[in-house]
């Protein structure tokens, strides 16, 4: 399980651009978040990354981009609370 998720990230980090789009969530209402995320995706082609801040957990932001997008995104989580998580959203499924 381990050296899957290495290849994962390996993969990942070969097919991030140097600078991703940041989008920190902290700035918007709950209620808005996800709307926020959604509107940043839109205009991402597949491959384009968004590097997401936030001061919650990403579970529930998660679940809604899982049921509006389906499979068009991947994310990993590389820093993962309490008081901060970052979230990166890559657009489209990875190769």
């Amino acid at each position: 399980m381990v050296d899957k998720r290495i290849a994962v990230c390996k993969r990942m980090t070969l097919s991030m651009p140097l600078r991703p789009l940041l989008l920190d969530l902290q700035q918007y209402p709950h209620s808005e978040r996800p709307m926020q995320t959604l509107l940043s995706l839109e205009g991402m082609a597949p491959g384009d990354t968004l590097l997401v801040v936030s001061d919650r957990d990403p579970e529930t932001l998660l679940q809604e981009l899982k049921a509006v997008l389906e499979k068009d995104f991947t994310y990993w989580i590389p820093e993962a609370g309490p008081e901060i998580w970052r979230i990166i959203i890559s657009r489209g499924e990875l190769s």
